[in-house]
This record gives C-alpha cells, structure tokens and sequence, in this order.
C-alpha cells in the first residue's frame, strides 16, 4: 500500500480518507458519482444474499454516499471507493462503518462487484485499510460481524488475520429474519504476528 502523491502532497496528507494505491486499484474517498455503479453491483442478489443490507436502489444509494460524503469531515466513518486504477471505475468499497477515536477502534465494512471476485482484490483492500488504521489512526482494535453463512467473507476475514471471537444470536435482521452472525476482530498487536 502507498499514499498516492503529486504536487499537492500536503493537502492530500490532510484529506479523509486519503487515497491509497493498490496497484491496479486504488482505494479512494467516495464521490456521488459513485452511486450509480454501487447500486448496481448491489442489486445482483450474489452480492447481498449473506449481508444485512436493505434497500439498495439508486435512490437510497445517493443518500448514503451523501452521508457518508458528510461523514469524512467528522471522520465519524472511513469507507473508500474500490476503483480501478486505469479509468477509475467503482468496483466496490471497503472501510469502516464506524469509528470511535475515544475507544481507537472501528468496524469494517466491504462489499465488490461479482466480477471482480476470486481476484485477491478486496484482500489487499482489507489489509490496505487495516495498516491505515492502525498506524495513522492508532486504532487499538478493528472488528468485523459477518453472517455465519457468508462463507467467502469468513475466509477473507480470516485469510487477513482477523479472530473469531463468538456468535451474536439473532444479531440483524437480514431479509425480513432474524440473523446469527459471527463477531471477528483484529487488534494492533496483531500486526507484529503477521
């Protein structure tokens, strides 16, 4: 992972949340221009089936990438763009859904287009995120819930060193039913073991 640099390198240091360079990807804050190609890798049912998400209309989508927009200035959340480096489509995000400085920890938050699955992208996302956190923000502790029948997110969680630490019964609502998902976590001192 590298911080992209250019002539405005300082204002860039000073943007939340600053854009990182995955190679191929880039990992940037979102933009409202965003929603469209969120909504509609959203809609494919592969992707929401073992997730908690709602409404993932156009409309709804807007609304959130506003929030979330908002959100930066208060760094009250952190979730970038996943684009392609050349072109800079969307492909998925990847962040954190909460973040509490007073508790220096957050909760991550993924989601990529069906396409774009099987390629190693949201792992080196994950992990890209993850390094940010900890050393920029001196989080102490990252957690991560996750359907437990959402196998690929279980892998990938594990996959990026993430613990499993138990089973929160009827945690969501998903899909009109209550839902028992896994709660995972990562902690700073983690960083040295991997």
């Amino acid at each position: 992972m590298a911080l992209l640099t250019d002539t405005t390198d300082s204002a860039r240091m000073n943007s939340f949340p600053p854009t990182l360079s995955l190679g191929e990807y880039t990992l940037r804050p979102l933009r409202h221009s965003d929603a469209r190609a969120w909504s509609s890798y959203l809609s494919d049912p592969r992707v929401t089936e073992h997730t908690s998400w709602g409404q993932v209309d156009l409309q709804t989508i807007e609304a959130l990438v506003s929030r979330l927009i908002d959100e930066y200035a208060r760094k009250a959340s952190c979730r970038w763009g996943l684009a392609r480096a050349q072109g800079d489509e969307l492909v998925g995000t990847c962040g954190f859904s909460t973040l509490s400085s007073a508790h220096r920890s957050a909760e991550l938050v993924y989601d990529l287009a069906p396409s774009f699955w099987g390629l190693g992208i949201m792992s080196k996302a994950v992990n890209a995120v993850l390094a940010w956190a900890f050393t920029e923000l001196e989080l102490s502790r990252i957690q991560a819930v996750v359907m437990v029948t959402n196998q690929s997110s279980i892998v990938l969680l594990e996959r990026c060193g993430f613990a499993r630490e138990g089973l929160l019964r009827n945690y969501r609502v998903a899909h009109g039913k209550p839902r028992d998902f896994y709660i995972y976590s990562r902690i700073a001192k983690d960083l040295a073991r991997i």
